[in-house]
């Protein structure tokens, strides 16, 4: 019996370490996972908005690009000349190519892409038969010899035919956006790089002898397969230098691409390996340290033991906390009774552990903002841990009943949660996670959780509890909802930026197939906006540019879009005017008159200065506006832009603090 009991101890005793060893491990991959994808993901969105910005830039100079310009190289050279801001971006030059692929202008001059034929390169196929934007394959450069990425936008002529292209291309070997990007080192010995999965490349990398390179054919490597075929997560495998790595990442929708951050194993989980070494080690000790304490009381003589049996019957029927046996002579009996004194103090210690375990468990909820919880469903009663009584802002005297759980949760989300509980938890049985607000209680701030749960059943299936995890996600959804303004708002006027603008006209164009209605595009160019840089500085001018912004959403409807383009160019689009043409030409010249009668006002501008006087500036700046009124089935949305952009040069012709119309 005694060895059996030894057998018991032992196997016990091996399982709790190698079962909290290999959790231990778990939790800590997956916190890694989490780190590293968030870090990721961000950098991806970063390169994303960088690659989407080159390319409008492209389309920008592109729209101004008129077949004249292509018959005469020179004109179309002085023409890139005066745009040397292209140069920033896209660091190893521009040139543009007629129909047939060969280069006929470059930027910078003497670049030595004039009269290279690209017709052969995939962006240049692209752009020229099929009149696509378009980022190309990761290639050496004819010209530069290096490897280069090549943005290619085509160029049409008034009738919409392509009749030639403009190309940017971006130095991999050399400093780049991209490279300024991924040149950190993710940990010690981890870092980025950048692969475009459809030609199985890698664009650019920390390690910069890994630029170009050809990863693996499929079937070689099934993990890093499913990174190419579209998986955004993280995952442990074996990349292509042959070492273990923990990967993850991110899709770069604007090209195809994939950004992703490795980390070798051996670095991420150094701290848990020694944990399991040193828990390797106590279980080891405490193995022969049990063997040899059975073995020296197997030595002893049995005969006496029934005593000390009785008085241990008799501590165990007493059902009080165990207490050391008192010691009454230095004989067999002794040698037994401070045996069980021992185990009693061993026990102590592993309850200590026990306890230790737990507050570290409870120390890495804490730190890593996890509450959890467990509802009893028969009930409605639930319990919670101290993070999630923090996240909801609760004590300990707070109604835990169904009622006070229904309480917590915004009153906007409460009939969406009881949906999914009703249909996937009690429904289908599955796990839930989902994302929604509560209501803080104390304080009644809105906040911003992730939320598991899942139910537990007895043997027949009936329910028993729901258990899960609370996480406050707050900070992220504001980081999501900063990444959003950074992407469709203007930073400094906090107007609707470029694409935004055009998703607005996509949408009033769709409004007016519809309801038949015509609606009208105003675009304004400020006529007198440079003397106030050049003379009181660009703190004055972003001042008058706020201040434009605020008279021209004052001089609309709340329905209708007021936007910037950039520089001092901005966008007014009215929405569901007439059925009539001439009716809603009527409607937008009122408007497009209150708004020049309003931009002609005198600005008075002010910046305060701590401890200094403030510092007042008044200046008088008009605007030229360009207004085309159209409906839906007589134009396309680049047909419009254009239109009004044509009319306001038409105002500026005329002499500017005008009116001009484009009639469709």
């Amino acid at each position: 019996m005694t060895l059996f009991t030894l057998v018991i101890f032992l196997a016990s005793l091996w399982s709790l370490s190698l079962y909290a060893s290999r959790e231990l491990r778990n939790d800590m991959q997956r916190l890694l996972s989490e780190q590293q994808f968030s870090t990721i993901a961000l950098l991806a969105d970063n390169i994303n908005v960088e690659m989407a910005n080159r390319l409008q830039t492209l389309e920008k100079v592109a729209k101004d690009i008129t077949p004249a310009m292509l018959g005469q190289p020179s004109s179309l050279q002085a023409y890139l000349a005066e745009r040397l801001l292209l140069q920033a971006p896209f660091g190893d030059g521009i040139f543009v190519t007629r129909q047939d692929g060969t280069a006929v202008a470059e930027l910078p001059r003497a670049a030595g892409f004039v009269g290279v034929n690209y017709k052969d390169r995939d962006y240049m196929v692209a752009a020229l038969n099929s009149g696509l934007s378009t980022i190309g394959r990761p290639v050496i450069g004819k010209v530069t010899h290096a490897p280069i990425v090549a943005m290619s936008v085509p160029v049409f002529d008034p009738q919409g035919k392509v009749i030639g292209a403009i190309t940017g291309l971006i130095n991999l070997g050399g400093p780049n956006f991209l490279d300024t990007m991924t040149q950190g080192r993710y940990g010690k010995t981890g870092g980025y790089l950048i692969v475009a999965p459809q030609y199985r490349l890698i664009v650019t990398a920390t390690d910069k002898s890994r630029v170009m390179e050809v990863l693996p054919l499929p079937g070689v490597n099934p993990q890093l397969d499913r990174f190419v075929k579209g998986f955004e997560g993280s995952d442990i495998f074996t990349n292509p230098q042959g070492l273990e790595v923990l990967a993850s990442a991110k899709s770069i929708s604007v090209a195809g691409w994939y950004a992703a951050a490795t980390l070798p194993t051996a670095e991420a989980f150094t701290p848990i390996l020694d944990m399991q070494q040193r828990m390797l080690n106590a279980t080891l000790i405490l193995t022969l340290l049990a063997g040899l304490l059975v073995w020296w009381m197997l030595r002893l003589q049995l005969s006496p033991m029934m005593d000390v049996a009785k008085k241990l019957a008799g501590v165990s029927e007493k059902d009080h906390p165990l207490q050391a046996l008192p010691l009454a002579k230095q004989d067999e009996i002794g040698d037994l009774i401070k045996g069980f004194n021992h185990l009693l103090e061993t026990l102590a210690y592993r309850e200590e552990v026990l306890r230790e375990t737990k507050r570290f468990l409870k120390e890495s909820q804490s730190m890593a903002g996890l509450g959890s919880y467990v509802l009893d469903v028969r009930s409605g009663s639930w319990k919670s841990s101290d993070v999630f009584d923090t996240v909801f802002g609760i004590d300990p005297t707070y109604e835990r009943s169904l009622a006070g759980w229904v309480a917590l949760i915004h009153p906007a989300d409460r009939a969406m949660m009881a949906a999914d509980l009703q249909d996937k938890i009690l429904g289908q049985g599955k796990s839930i996670h989902k994302e929604y607000r509560i209501i803080r209680q104390g304080d009644q701030t809105e906040r911003w959780v992730h939320g598991f749960g899942r139910l537990e059943t007895d043997d027949r299936g009936n329910l028993l509890y729901l258990r899960g995890t609370i996480q406050d996600i707050t900070d992220r959804k504001k980081m999501e909802e900063h990444m959003r303004q950074l992407a469709f708002y203007d930073p400094l006027t906090k107007l609707p930026n470029r694409r935004l603008i055009n998703d607005r006209l996509s949408q009033t164009m769709a409004m007016s197939k519809r309801s038949a209605c015509h609606s009208a595009l105003m675009f304004l160019d400020l006529d007198n906006f440079k003397p106030i840089n050049d003379i009181h500085g660009h703190d004055f001018g972003d001042l008058l540019l706020i201040e434009v912004a605020a008279r021209l959403k004052n001089c609309v409807r709340e329905m209708d879009t007021v936007g910037r383009l950039g520089g001092d160019e901005f966008v007014v689009l009215i929405n569901e005017l007439d059925t009539h043409q001439e009716a809603s030409i009527e409607q937008a010249e009122l408007i497009a008159e209150k708004i020049r009668i309003a931009m002609a006002e005198p600005y008075r501008l002010t910046i305060q200065h701590q401890g200094m006087a403030d510092v007042t500036v008044e200046h008088r700046c008009t605007a030229s506006i360009g207004v085309v009124v159209f409906v839906s089935d007589t134009s396309s949305q680049s047909d419009i832009l254009k239109w009004a952009d044509l009319a306001m040069y038409q105002a500026k012709e005329s002499g500017r603090n005008a009116i001009r119309f484009y009639r469709c």
